[in-house]
């Protein structure tokens, strides 16, 4: 490969990061609006916590059927068939056809049983619920049980577009479902009460489809009656989804872990672990994620290459990275808890004990926000060497250590206790899968790594100790009993404490900060001629 090719390739890498990290960035600052609506209209209490046990049931099946299929194997399935001779657009089209409506009947089928039986689940998954409570809970589950449908159908969408590399409508998708959530909560309650709630769900699920189909149109794709393109094609699906399917239930497994216990604790600790997951997860997705997502491609080849030093040094690399901005970042969200959820979420319904209880469980949280965001990239790098039992054993260890010792931690701490289990089985989860690959790799490249954190530590202390020196005075100087008085805080507290953890990386030679000084002042565009970037991921 030639080095101008080299470098044209390493640049669309980093454009495509970029844009990929500001869709994701929008879609979740849609998604805190769309929180702060719901807690200045409900608080936390029982209407926002059954709106979350509600939602269980069908973002399972969504998660484990449609995006365990689609982001393992829909995507290069298609693309193989789109290149493949004179009939290879019209084969992928029947692919796609095939697996729209096998998806589409299966989630269909498991979407009416939900309704059906909604009152024999709930209790399972929700036994604290009773009366009102449990009764409104079964309504909107009914309602939302339509919603991994419509979603199904618009993945369909978005795996055919992301091939044809048209990536607009898909990158609208998920704003307008948030807004359409948003919707519901704002004008359809007024008429429907807490049913309004389970109707913009499904409005939002709808625009997300609705969106992207004149773009699907375009491209040709039409209705057709195909029911199986070919066997061996769902075979390899099955095959390839697999993998996907395990790492996906287990997360589910942990937030379900959350609404058993959550759900016999005071009203409204389901929704407060609710935010403050949503908030701490916001590095993790931008971060922790897209380099996860950006370096598989390349671990993949390494190893089928057999370049084992390659292969260790694209690991250490991409894992100091991500320490790089999670680190500090963990630190002064941890310092800003307080000011973060009164930010957000402190308006209307949304009272002090809400905001306490939503905050301490995000102080705990946070704590863990180093593991959460770097165990996404060595679960690819296991992935990368055809190794997916090794992951899916340590996950399902570490859901099995969450359900140990949370159940104790939650009656001595109440939902903050869900918030220390968590955070203690996901820290364990990345020192099990860091030693077994260290071992597998006969090592990485400790020294660099080691004096890399260690700067990265040096740095957020002092940034650490900049922020809570500056939380004293910036309070004097405003009104910290009104919104912009605390988001004033927040905001020039937070920034100075990014702006010395800068200063010391520059004055300690870090290695991570040159691919920001080296990349994305140049690299704000796509370069003519290059291909839009596919996006996969969870809608937020």
């Amino acid at each position: 490969m030639s080095q101008t090719h080299k470098n044209s390739s390493n640049g669309m890498i980093v454009s495509a990061a970029l844009l990929l990290g500001v869709s994701s960035l929008l879609s979740r600052i849609v998604g805190l609006v769309r929180d702060r609506v719901f807690t200045s209209t409900f608080g936390a209490g029982d209407t926002f916590d059954s709106f979350v046990v509600a939602f269980r049931i069908p973002d399972l099946i969504f998660n484990l059927v449609v995006i365990g299929a689609l982001s393992a194997a829909f995507i290069p399935l298609f693309t193989e068939k789109m290149v493949a001779g004179k009939k290879g657009e019209e084969d992928a089209h029947r692919f796609a056809l095939s697996i729209l409506h096998l998806m589409g009947i299966g989630i269909g089928l498991f979407s009416v049983c939900f309704a059906l039986f909604a009152p024999q689940i709930i209790p399972l998954i929700a036994p604290g619920f009773a009366g009102d409570k449990l009764a409104m809970t079964v309504m909107l589950s009914r309602i939302m049980a339509l919603q991994p449908i419509l979603l199904c159908v618009s993945f369909v969408f978005s795996g055919i577009l992301n091939s044809y590399k048209k990536f607009f409508a898909y990158a609208l998708a998920p704003i307008l479902y948030n807004l359409g959530i948003i919707a519901g909560a704002v004008y359809f309650v007024p008429y429907l009460g807490v049913a309004g709630l389970g109707w913009g769900v499904v409005l939002g699920a709808l625009l997300h489809a609705g969106v992207q189909l004149p773009s699907v149109l375009k491209v040709g794709f039409k209705w057709q009656p195909v029911l199986i393109s070919s066997s061996k094609d769902l075979l390899q699906i099955w095959k390839m989804m697999l993998p996907r399917v395990f790492g996906l239930a287990a997360q589910q497994a942990n937030l379900f872990i959350v609404t058993i216990i959550g759900s016999g604790l005071l009203s409204g600790s389901i929704s407060a672990f609710h935010l403050a997951n949503n908030v701490q997860y916001i590095p993790i997705g931008i971060f922790g994620i897209a380099f996860a997502q950006a370096a598989f491609p390349t671990l993949a080849e390494q190893f089928a290459r057999k370049k084992r030093a390659d292969f260790r040094h694209t690991i250490t690399k991409s894992f100091r990275y991500i320490m790089f901005f999670v680190v500090p970042t963990s630190a002064l969200f941890y310092l800003l808890r307080a000011q973060i959820i009164r930010v957000l979420f402190g308006h209307g319904a949304f009272n002090w004990a809400d905001t306490t209880a939503t905050y301490e469980t995000f102080g705990f949280l946070v704590v863990s926000i180093f593991a959460q965001a770097t165990i996404p990239l060595l679960t690819r790098a296991f992935y990368a060497q055809q190794n997916t039992r090794v992951p899916v054993l340590i996950s399902l260890g570490s859901i099995a250590i969450n359900s140990i010792i949370a159940f104790p931690f939650a009656h001595m701490y109440g939902v903050q206790g869900l918030a220390i289990a968590f955070s203690v089985s996901t820290i364990i989860q990345l020192a099990v899968l860091l030693g077994i690959l260290h071992v597998h790799l006969d090592g990485f490249d400790d020294k660099k790594v080691l004096l890399s954190i260690g700067k990265m530590v040096v740095a957020t202390i002092v940034a650490a100790i900049t922020t809570q020196l500056l939380k004293t005075p910036i309070a004097n100087m405003v009104d910290m009993q009104r919104f912009w008085g605390i988001l004033t805080q927040l905001i020039g507290a937070f920034a100075g404490g990014i702006l010395v953890y800068i200063i010391i990386c520059i004055l300690l030679r870090s290695e991570e900060l040159e691919i920001i000084k080296r990349y994305i002042p140049r690299k704000l565009k796509l370069p003519k001629g290059t291909d839009t970037p596919r996006f996969s991921g969870l809608i937020e």
